[in-house]
């Protein structure tokens, strides 16, 4: 086999890898499945669901009592939110991309107890999991 074909195949799979961690190394929090959070939220009432997508996309179809809010207002009414710092916080997206960015933020503002929900929406839905509709 040509050493330069072997050579674009490494790179093509590190770039995979890279591009597929790349939400985890940059939240610093763990990902967790969709079916164990909502097990997690049924079990702590004082457990939040946070989706960050738009409030278009939440309109059309989100988890039930979840709460959308856009990361740029993440750190808003910090004041308020100080009561809610240590409570156990779970992000979620569409895929995990931009609440892995959200999490990264709530952990920068003081969150000591936050997660990524893994696969986001699309995987709590091949999941089987609930969701609702405004």
């Amino acid at each position: 086999m040509d050493s330069s074909l072997v050579s674009a195949a490494v790179v093509v799979i590190v770039l995979f890898v890279a591009f597929r961690m790349l939400p985890r190394l940059v939240a610093g929090v763990p990902f967790v499945a969709p079916d164990a959070v909502h097990v997690r939220l049924q079990d702590n009432p004082d457990a939040v669901l946070i989706d960050v997508r738009t409030p278009e996309e939440y309109a059309s179809e989100h988890v039930p009592d979840s709460i959308n809010v856009q990361p740029h207002t993440l750190g808003d009414d910090l004041e308020q939110k100080k009561a809610f710092l240590d409570n156990k916080v779970y992000v979620m997206c569409l895929s995990s991309q931009r609440s892995a960015m959200a999490a990264k933020t709530l952990k920068n503002l003081g969150f000591t107890n936050v997660s990524v929900v893994k696969g986001g929406l699309t995987l709590w839905k091949k999941q089987g999991l609930p969701t609702s509709k405004s």
